[in-house]
């Protein structure tokens, strides 16, 4: 019924359908003579150079609209008013770049500017339509001039008007565009709404499409270049082509969610997607790209999007996809509508306020038609999140009674696996911090309890030592022997340690061959040096492996310290302590060779 109401408010009251393009004879306010028209291919003529050539015009015809192209197009022809009063020109297409008028009569030569270019303080009048103020002097005549350059669609259509019926026209020129964009505002913020609550992705997809139709649609009609981008002209340009392309890259990403190509149309779904990567394309390039070619881009990219979509629609009816019927026949409207703008924008239709506003008009019927569809899908959602609920709920009551039938065993194996997960636990923390080989404490258990050490010793001011074992002659049994020796020596120097170790005293193996063993309260040195000696004694015991002796020694670097120092400076200081121990003894053997 909304519908019905605003195309016959269109239709019925809309002043730009009930008038030709031409001038309109009804306000009686000239003798006008035959418009004439000139191609000025390479743009760059003056007036005057104009008026050298004013036999090379022609009649201009009834159908004003030259598609795309490149140069200036001149108007040309003389007005004789009949009474005195104001007179407007009006070019009804307000997407011209730069129109000048030149009033040519008895007092002179006026030259006025106006186009979606045109800063506004420059302008003849500022208006969403291309608007001239004439004031003719009574019962002479004054020639017209007038020159377009544009890098859209040369769309000239044009009406000479009264004062008065002025003023009625500009009333419907903004209350029309008015209705559009309330239009477009509310289902954009209903539907941005629904995807706040949802979180669906086709409310998202289709909130980005009416709000890039409605950037296109604000550039086309002229309000964007009055209201919006009047301080950035020189990119407002772009607005048009940015806008539309942005639409219909979200038009795809729409249709892909609302009918479920990946699950109804697997064979249409990659199309769908390199159609998106060529769009994403097209949208970027706007920015670069020369205006009139990214135009160009706009139509035939357009026709072929709501085309392609439609035809996804109609495929999806036959797939029984929800909401495929209403989705086909809104796409149908806006194919229908992008059509015929795209045909007038090539020239191929005439200019009128159908063919102008047509991919409005239809995008009007289909955003209302997708966002009736987009409420039906809310009412399913609702539903099934209803039918979801319910299922949720008995489900929930079964788990409840089984739970319950179901406690006194949990309970009770619950009790089982916690004594089971503390013996486990006490068993990991073992495993931690023990060397799997020797059963001495590890790399991480050795820094841990060394920290713990330093802090007793500095908290009692008391000293502590720490000797730094590595292995001499280890690697030649591994060597010759074999590893399942070396591992069996490694077990035997753990065993001696341990062996000559005080109660209080820490044994680990760094790793490899090489071990620490940390003692603390070292009060005398007379403890350090005998504790040194029972070490050395007895790490340097031979070694019986089987009916083999092997030769291993040992090199055991000490540090005395009153713990002032870091845990990583001590095991430093007492390696280095080790390597000398090593180098005395390499130095000794050689002087004992020699």
């Amino acid at each position: 019924m909304l519908l019905t109401v605003f195309i016959s408010w269109l239709l019925l009251y809309d002043p730009l359908i009930s008038t030709a393009p031409h001038a309109s004879n009804e306000t009686k306010c000239c003798d006008v003579s035959p418009l004439l028209i000139f191609h000025d291919v390479s743009g760059q003529l003056t007036l005057n150079e104009v008026k050298a050539k004013v036999t090379d015009f022609v009649a201009a015809g009834d159908n004003l609209s030259f598609g795309y192209q490149k140069g200036a197009y001149w108007l040309h022809l003389t007005l004789t008013p009949t009474s005195v009063g104001q007179w407007w020109w009006v070019f009804d297409y307000p997407s011209l770049d730069h129109v000048t008028l030149y009033l040519e009569n008895t007092t002179g030569i006026l030259e006025l500017h106006s186009g979606d270019t045109v800063p506004l303080p420059q302008r003849a009048f500022v208006h969403r339509k291309l608007v001239f103020p004439l004031v003719l002097p009574a019962t002479e005549s004054s020639t017209l001039w007038l020159r377009v350059v544009t890098e859209g669609s040369v769309t000239l259509s044009y009406q000479l008007l009264d004062n008065d019926t002025f003023i009625a026209h500009t009333r419907y020129a903004y209350l029309l565009p008015a209705l559009y964009f309330g239009l477009i505002i509310a289902l954009a913020s209903y539907n941005f709404l629904l995807y706040l609550a949802l979180r669906e992705k086709a409310f998202l997809w289709y909130v980005l499409f009416v709000l890039g139709f409605g950037i296109g649609a604000l550039s086309l009609n002229g309000l964007g270049a009055v209201f919006i981008w009047s301080e950035i002209l020189s990119f407002g340009n772009r607005m048009l082509p940015l806008g539309f392309t942005a639409a219909s890259l979200a038009a795809i990403l729409f249709t892909r969610d609302f009918l479920h190509t990946r699950q109804f149309l697997p064979s249409w779904d990659p199309w769908l997607r390199r159609l998106i990567v060529l769009k994403a394309f097209a949208l970027i390039s706007v920015f670069f790209i020369p205006v009139q070619v990214a135009l160009i881009v706009m139509s035939l990219i357009g026709i072929m999007t709501v085309f392609t979509l439609t035809i996804c629609a109609i495929k999806g009816m036959l797939q029984h996809a929800p909401g495929a019927r209403l989705f086909a026949l809104a796409w149908s409207m806006l194919w229908l509508g992008t059509v015929v703008m795209s045909l007038r924008n090539f020239g191929v239709l005439p200019s009128n306020t159908f063919t102008v506003n047509a991919m409005q008009l239809g995008s009007a019927i289909e955003m209302i038609l997708i966002s009736l569809g987009l409420a039906q899908r809310f009412n399913r959602l609702k539903q099934q999140h209803s039918v979801i609920q319910q299922q949720m709920l008995q489900t929930e009551q079964r788990r409840v009674a089984e739970l319950q039938q179901h406690e006194t065993e949990l309970e009770f194996k619950v009790q089982q696996r916690t004594a089971e997960l503390e013996r486990l636990n006490q068993r990991l923390q073992v495993l931690a911090s023990t060397d799997t080989l020797t059963n001495l404490a590890n790399r991480s258990a050795i820094y841990q309890q060394l920290q713990q050490a330093r802090a007793r010793s500095l908290r009692y001011q008391r000293k502590m030592a720490l000797f730094f074992i590595d292995l001499d002659g280890f690697k030649q049994v591994n060597d010759e022997f074999g590893h399942q020796a070396g591992d069996w020596v490694l077990k035997e120097v753990s065993k001696r340690l341990l062996l000559c170790c005080r109660q209080s005293d820490l044994a680990g193996r760094l790793g490899g061959d090489e071990f620490l063993v940390i003692c603390e309260d070292i009060s005398l040195p007379q403890q350090l040096t005998e504790l040194h000696q029972r070490l050395q004694d007895s790490l340097n015991q031979p070694y019986h492996y089987g009916e083999q002796i092997l030769s291993v020694t040992a090199s055991i670097g000490v540090l005395y310290t009153d713990a002032k120092l870091t845990a990583d400076t001590m095991l430093e200081y007492a390696d280095k302590a080790m390597y000398a121990e090593k180098q005395r003894k390499r130095t000794g053997r050689l002087a004992a060779e020699h």
